[in-house]
């Protein structure tokens, strides 16, 4: 069984993962999405699973006015730190507290994965979502069989939680159709192709426990067997040894 991640006890660190990390690709896609015209009165933006801001204080950057909702405490505390960030909710997303009809788009960003029950979510999305609105989701698809990565290969059962966790793309069509969105769509967003040595990543923070979810939903043991694994093959190289990954980040929109 997969171990589960208490987001209040790691709110502090979190937002660490987007300074060793860039994803202009997923900028561009929400920057997209967002400004696409809903009606003729001000976009009523809603993030689902905001965390703590990171994207929220990226959409005010860029002059749009965006509420947030997440279930962790821990890190709507941090969100309310972050500069431009405005309104938050504490709720799940499968029952959010707002009226019908009262958003003009939804965004949920590497979020979906960690829903209880993702099908309640979009039956939600679509019931807060106003005529000519939309919702786009953004994260992994462990099972197009396309990414490679180190995580995979030295901590097998973290690719086995994420097939798990992660829905196929085609599914995530599937149960936004199911829910009533239209024209359900999903391409590629961002493609991240990276090469760095153990040190490097060491140095850097990726080999850290709560640097990803992939490594903290693993057990305590499985973690420190991959760690093992990794400085041995290392100690085997004779030299830096190379960690890579090739993975891809998809967007999957439905329009109401």
């Amino acid at each position: 069984m997969s171990r589960r991640i208490d987001y209040d006890t790691v709110a502090a660190d979190y937002g660490s993962r987007y300074e060793r990390n860039d994803y202009p690709g997923v900028r561009q896609a929400l920057a997209a999405f967002v400004t696409q015209k809903a009606g003729e009165d001000p976009h009523r933006v809603l993030e689902v699973g905001c965390g703590t801001g990171h994207w929220l204080q990226f959409l005010h950057e860029a002059d749009i006015s965006a509420v947030g909702l997440d279930p962790s405490r821990g890190m709507l505390d941090v969100a309310r730190e972050r500069r431009g960030v405005g309104r938050l909710i504490r709720a799940q997303a499968e029952a959010v507290p707002l009226q019908n009809g009262t958003c003009d788009r939804i965004l949920c960003v590497n979020a979906l994965h960690h829903f209880t029950d993702p099908a309640a979510f979009f039956r939600e999305a679509r019931r807060v979502l106003r005529a000519r609105g939309g919702l786009l989701t953004v994260g992994l698809d462990p099972h197009t069989g396309q990414d490679r990565w180190w995580i995979y290969d030295y901590f097998p059962t973290a690719f086995d939680e994420d097939r798990r966790r992660y829905l196929p793309a085609g599914t995530i069509r599937d149960l936004m159709a199911a829910s009533g969105f239209l024209h359900c769509e999903t391409r590629e967003v961002q493609h991240v192709p990276v090469r760095m040595t153990v040190s490097e990543a060491a140095r850097r923070g990726f080999l850290d426990r709560t640097s990803t979810s992939q490594l903290m939903v693993i057990s305590e043991a499985e973690y420190d067997a991959g760690i093992k694994r990794i400085h041995s093959a290392n100690a085997d190289a004779g030299g830096e040894m190379i960690l890579r990954a090739d993975l891809r980040l998809y967007g999957t929109i439905g329009c109401v």
